[in-house]
């Protein structure tokens, strides 16, 4: 029994000291472990605190390029705005320059009263009238000159003065006086000389001129034959110095100045008078112009058959434009414009009647009578 209980008693023994044998191995193998991965932990610690210092380090630079960076962006803000500053004050400079020219315009155009205005008014309406008498009488341009009547009763109705009503009547009656003038188409007339000009080529010469021209030709006795040809050069010759010299007498004959036997001459010198005609159209040349058409009939008659229908309307048109005239009658005077002349010198110029002008107004009726006797005239035309 007792040793039973002894044996009993050692076998724990042995398994306590087996078991402690184990956890110690267990407890250094756990703090190997332990201080492995303290080991491992602080190695990777220090290679993260390592790439963190990197980072920081690229960081610093980072914002060290954009601190520069942003300096330089600021200085050059810095430039820009001063020059837009500069720019800016210069603008007002020349702002304030600009309201002060407009201030002293203004000054100026307020210094223009509304009698300078008047005035100007008044003088452009004498000036557009002088003008309508000049287109009048030297030009005979009606439409022109009823025109600048018409702007200078625009004138003075602008200046809506009631006193210069009578200046107004006078220019309606200049108008009214032109209005009823019969004017002439002399566009019409060199349009009709022109087609005359175009119409030459197709006149026949008359029989006998063509005789002569063909008995002019063989007056040398020139033939087509080949075997004649020494006789055929020396009647070319002598014919060549026959007429290698040509005198014409300086006459006043109404014969064409080449002789008839060259049609396309004779043509020529008929073209050349229409279109001296058709020029002394617009100059109202009326000896000129009559001449001329009087020579084209004489030639057409002489030289060519009048018997085709083509030289009778030729003739028919040169008659008919003899009878049409140049010139028309205008007025020899225009009733507004010694008023308005007057009225300009009295207005503008504040000048007294001079001896001739106070002659001029004593032989010329007044301005109520020059009046009646526009619409007199008016009435009779």
């Amino acid at each position: 029994m007792t040793e039973q209980k002894k044996t009993e008693q050692k076998q724990p023994t042995d398994a306590v000291k087996r078991y402690g044998w184990l956890g110690n191995t267990l407890s250094i193998a756990i703090s190997l472990a332990i201080g492995v991965g303290g080991l491992y932990i602080y190695y990777h610690g220090q290679q993260q605190n390592a790439a963190l210092k990197a980072e920081n380090l690229v960081l610093q630079q980072e914002m060290a390029s954009l601190t520069q960076q942003q300096s330089a962006e600021q200085q050059n803000f810095g430039t820009k705005l001063q020059e837009l500053t500069d720019s800016l004050q210069q603008a007002n400079s020349q702002s304030q320059q600009l309201d002060g020219r407009m201030a002293e315009l203004q000054k100026r155009v307020s210094a223009f009263s509304n009698t300078d205005i008047e005035n100007w008014r008044l003088a452009q309406a004498s000036s557009l009238v002088k003008m309508a008498g000049r287109k009048v009488w030297s030009e005979q341009d009606i439409t022109t000159a009823i025109a600048l009547l018409k702007d200078a009763d625009q004138n003075l109705a602008e200046m809506d003065d009631p006193s210069l009503l009578y200046v107004r009547k006078a220019i309606m009656a200049d108008i009214d006086s032109l209005t009823k003038i019969k004017q002439i188409d002399l566009d019409g007339i060199i349009l009709m000389l022109n087609q005359l000009s175009n119409q030459v080529d197709n006149l026949h010469l008359a029989n006998k001129v063509e005789q002569a021209i063909s008995e002019k030709a063989n007056d040398h006795g020139i033939t087509a034959s080949l075997s004649d040809w020494r006789q055929n050069l020396s009647n070319s010759w002598h014919s060549f110095m026959d007429n290698f010299i040509t005198i014409t007498p300086r006459d006043n004959s109404k014969a064409p100045l080449l002789a008839p036997n060259q049609g396309v001459y004779l043509r020529e010198n008929i073209r050349s008078k229409l279109l001296i005609a058709a020029q002394a159209v617009p100059r109202h040349q009326v000896k000129i112009y009559q001449d001329a058409l009087q020579d084209v009939q004489a030639w057409v008659n002489a030289y060519f058959d009048t018997s085709y229908p083509e030289a009778e309307n030729f003739l028919t048109n040169v008659v008919s434009l003899q009878k049409k005239p140049l010139s028309i009658n205008v007025p020899e005077q225009m009733n507004s414009q010694p008023i308005l002349a007057e009225l300009v010198r009295k207005r503008i110029y504040n000048l007294p009647h001079s001896k001739q002008s106070q002659t001029e107004t004593q032989s010329q009726p007044t301005t109520t009578e020059a009046i009646d006797q526009a619409k007199t005239s008016v009435g009779e035309s």
